[in-house]
């Protein structure tokens, strides 16, 4: 089934539509200067005020709109991060890795201290903090350099993700070279020149000193309740408006920042989005931030104009991959998991090639499956089948939405007399519930 089970009609608001290239523009990239986007850069700083009222209004989240530094700002940071997307998109578009992360604020940490440095010079500095910590598990090992008795495969990748990590900052415009920064990883000399705008820098931060709130820095993991004060639950003394506030925040914080949020009445975005003020509230919100929602009995899916969010193309019945992601659909309304392993589904896909010797040939040795597997996962993850949890990324929650869809499998005997399509486990006309 893939028609929509509900349709929402609502009139636009004119005032607040004028604001939907600037807002549209910030979910997706939250960080945009003069240099990147002039035009959304001058529209913001002749709608600041509208532009964080609509923000703070609705998803309490701030904005800062710096004229000295040239640079919009939005800081959504949640408690629960997305699980369906990563922390930050790299130079290409794809996640960045955790060593990424850490790599650019050691980066930012010396550039800070000397605003102008070489690029040998930089990695060296970050080379040296890292073996100081790492012996702690503070921060990872970083190491250019290969060993004797190690591979070059890890080397390359420490040097690829320092390179990365300062392509986020020039792309940031924070700072500027004189020569690509791909020269110094491959030049010996590394005489790279790095400029810094440390004024830029210093506007980069997202909260204040570390050393001046009350964090441990030994407990890592208590970090985000700290950080995310402002999104605890309120005490019982707490006035009804601010009550109602708090869940009008969370349940559009969700609906604008998550591919999917489940319709179970369970969680308090849930629970806000069944109601029909709460509905017609997110969907005014979506549509003024240039998001197309979709909602079904019991998911709700959100999608930005060019389809990045969520896929709503889904199934691709005709593609290895899309096949593979119905397998899993299949095997997630026969069996009901409350979360999802890849180990589980390299099992279902196994099983699907042993059952039918000529579907996915070109993908049946170990390695392929697992890039299918993870391929099918990945699709499902677009389409909203599938939320990744956020305190275990190598764990998947079904959201409900693989309810909507029957798939049926072709029989092997039954297509015995007939010449299979190529790679077709479906049914040859690829039609499908």
């Amino acid at each position: 089934m893939n028609d929509l089970d509900t349709a929402f009609d609502l009139p636009e608001d004119l005032q607040s539509s004028e604001l939907t290239p600037i807002i549209s523009a910030l979910l997706k990239e939250p960080l945009l200067t003069e240099e990147s986007r002039p035009d959304i850069y001058r529209l913001a700083r002749h709608r600041d005020k509208e532009l964080l009222g609509w923000f703070q209004s609705n998803a309490g989240w701030h904005v800062k709109t710096s004229e000295f530094g040239r640079f919009i700002r939005l800081f959504k940071r949640r408690q629960a991060p997305p699980r369906d997307r990563c922390v930050l998109a790299g130079p290409g578009g794809g996640p960045s890795s955790p060593l990424v992360l850490v790599l650019l604020s050691l980066i930012g940490e010396q550039l800070w201290r000397r605003p102008m440095a070489t690029y040998g010079d930089l990695q060296r500095e970050v080379i040296r903090v890292c073996a100081g910590e790492s012996a702690r598990d503070a921060l990872p090992a970083f190491k250019v350099v290969a060993e004797a008795g190690e591979t070059k495969a890890r080397a390359d990748q420490h040097r690829r993700a320092f390179v990365e990590a300062l392509e986020l900052l020039r792309h940031w415009h924070v700072i500027s070279t004189d020569r690509p920064l791909t020269a110094g990883e491959h030049d010996a000399s590394n005489d790279v020149v790095i400029t810094c705008d440390p004024e830029r820098l210093n506007d980069f931060l997202a909260v204040t000193a570390l050393s001046q709130m009350p964090i441990d820095l030994d407990q890592p993991k208590t970090h985000v309740a700290v950080l995310s004060q402002d999104q605890q639950d309120l005490p019982e003394h707490a006035s009804e408006s601010q009550q109602d506030l708090q869940r009008r925040h969370r349940a559009l914080r969700a609906v604008l920042d998550d591919a999917a949020v489940t319709l179970n009445h369970e969680g308090p975005a849930a629970r806000y989005l069944s109601t029909s003020g709460g509905r017609r509230q997110a969907l005014q919100t979506a549509m003024v931030a240039g998001l197309n929602c979709f909602v079904r009995r019991n998911v709700w899916l959100t999608c930005d104009a060019d389809q990045a969010t969520t896929d709503l193309e889904f199934p691709h019945t005709q593609s290895i991959r899309g096949q593979a992601a119905l397998l899993i659909v299949h095997w997630l309304r026969a069996n009901r998991p409350e979360s999802v392993q890849i180990e589980q589904c390299v099992a279902v896909i196994e099983q699907a090639m042993s059952a039918h010797s000529d579907w996915a040939r070109s993908h049946r040795t170990a390695g392929s499956i697992q890039a299918l597997t993870k391929d099918a996962l990945v699709t499902l993850e677009r389409a909203g089948v599938l939320a990744r949890r956020a305190d275990n990324p190598a764990e998947w929650v079904p959201t409900g939405a693989h309810f909507y869809w029957q798939v049926r499998p072709s029989n092997p005997e039954r297509q015995a007399a007939t010449p299979p399509i190529a790679d077709d486990l479906f049914i040859q006309d690829g039609s499908h519930d």
